[in-house]
């Protein structure tokens, strides 16, 4: 593996604020849209009509991942934040209604049902979350034009967001080996390290960090307890019902009789499904590292924060783990479903959740925790990214179920092994690459192949 000294993402790049479903395709064109329309307003651009064109991905399951009503809300001014309160839905209607977008004192016109084009035309893109937003003139000239990349997690290529790298041609990113070995040569944990690199690399004191994890955890809990109270119908085409508060009540009333499954994993298991709910809805969430696997992360530390009533400023570092793991997963392959399949989500996602327990189970540094997370990634390689009908439902929500409990697993079996693998964790990140650079594009959120092209499953 690599051991240059170049900078891994900032923990606030792969746990932020977001709106769900889909980190990729809503959340991401959501800020690229924001950006390019602030853009528009500082170059005096007023008067001009604003376009924006969907290529791969974004184009074949972008309605289902409600990226249109994604962009408008971004050209509107809007992020996760600003969202609170409200919904994509209704900002998105304001827009259509209002067949105009007002950016500092300037006005645009945009129309989503005429502005926004889903071309799924087959192309050789750079990336398969690809879109092109142009400001059009009076006369329909292009006075100013962006094309960004929305490359998983909300994270964006392009524009001001810098120099696209794509997947299988990466190279000098921090590896986990010589995250460790700094460890070693400095005489720290993992989560003293993430405070010095985000300090040393990103420009964020120790007291940013902490609130912003907080934060994070504050937004995680408040999406599960909403899953968890939840009823009713899912929005889409499928017409999925939320099973979360109610697979609640059985456990509790069955417990004292259930012997199958230890109860921490039935728990972790309803948990994530709450927060995937959640997300499905479109509700408040946490990229962790992504919408689509946002359940997985915060089900796993719930249960064990209930086993053993753990101070938060062990939840603070445990998250810290995960997004450090998550991290190095993001700059050494990918956490795009489109670009390297469901691997790079559930499949991380787990791995972030292995690693993140281990550590509070008191998992050494260099060998089990490690372990956890390779073995938890491990066993996800090859997964694909099939949405039924292009929505973050089927088998999205119940993957977020079965990524916690291997992530407990995989926790599990570090600490009772001690530790040491014959496959090392960024062994595993580089096979996770070059399966999703070889996975047909059917099986990469396309809803082209898989679980979304067999006949009657979204009926």
């Amino acid at each position: 593996m690599t051991t240059s000294r170049a900078a891994l993402p900032s923990i606030f790049e792969i746990l932020k604020p977001a709106v769900g479903p889909s980190s990729s395709h809503t959340l991401g064109p959501m800020t690229a849209a924001r950006e390019f329309v602030r853009l528009a307003a500082a170059k005096g651009l007023g008067g001009c009509r604003i376009r924006v064109e969907l290529y791969g991905s974004l184009a074949l399951t972008g309605r289902g991942h409600l990226t249109d009503a994604a962009i408008a809300a971004g050209l509107a001014g809007y992020g996760p934040r600003e969202l609170a309160g409200t919904s994509l839905q209704e900002v998105a209607r304001q827009v259509r209604d209002a067949g105009h977008i007002r950016v500092d004192g300037q006005e645009f016109a945009f129309d989503a049902d005429r502005d926004i084009a889903f071309d799924a035309t087959p192309r050789d893109l750079p990336h398969p979350n690809t879109m092109r937003c142009a400001a059009l003139n009076p006369a329909g000239d292009e006075a100013l034009s962006e094309t960004y990349y929305s490359i998983g997690g909300g994270r964006l290529a392009g524009g001001s967001f810098g120099r696209l790298d794509r997947c299988g041609t990466k190279r000098g990113s921090l590896s986990a080996t010589t995250v460790l070995s700094e460890c070693r040569r400095l005489g720290i944990d993992l989560v003293k390290y993430v405070y010095r690199t985000e300090e040393t690399q990103h420009g964020h004191s120790r007291a940013a960090v902490d609130a912003h994890v907080d934060e994070m955890w504050t937004l995680m809990t408040n999406a599960m307890e909403r899953g968890l109270a939840a009823e009713g119908t899912l929005p889409g085409s499928l017409q999925l019902e939320r099973r979360a508060r109610s697979l609640y009540a059985h456990l509790q009333k069955d417990l004292p009789h259930f012997h199958v499954l230890a109860p921490e994993a039935s728990l972790a298991s309803i948990y994530a499904i709450a927060v995937a709910e959640e997300n499905a809805a479109g509700g408040a969430v946490v990229t962790a590292p992504t919408c689509g696997s946002c359940g997985v992360l915060p089900a796993c530390l719930r249960v064990v924060e209930e086993k053993m009533d753990l101070h938060p400023d062990e939840i603070r570092g445990a998250l810290l783990v995960a997004g450090l793991i998550g991290a190095v997963i993001a700059a050494n392959a990918s956490i795009s479903g489109a670009e390297v399949g469901c691997q790079g989500e559930i499949g991380a996602a787990s791995a972030m959740a292995a690693g993140a327990v281990c550590c509070l189970l008191g998992g050494t540094v260099q060998d089990q925790v490690d372990r956890a997370a390779e073995s938890a990634l491990e066993h996800y390689l090859g997964l694909t990214c099939d949405p039924v009908d292009g929505l973050v439902q089927i088998p999205c929500i119940e993957r977020n179920a079965a990524g916690a409990v291997s992530a407990l697993n995989a926790a599990s079996l570090a600490m009772i092994s001690g530790g040491g693998d014959r496959v090392s964790f960024d062994a595993v990140v580089d096979a996770m690459r070059r399966t999703g650079r070889d996975l047909d594009a059917r099986y990469k959120e396309t809803a082209l192949g898989g679980l979304a092209a067999t006949p009657d499953v979204g009926e």
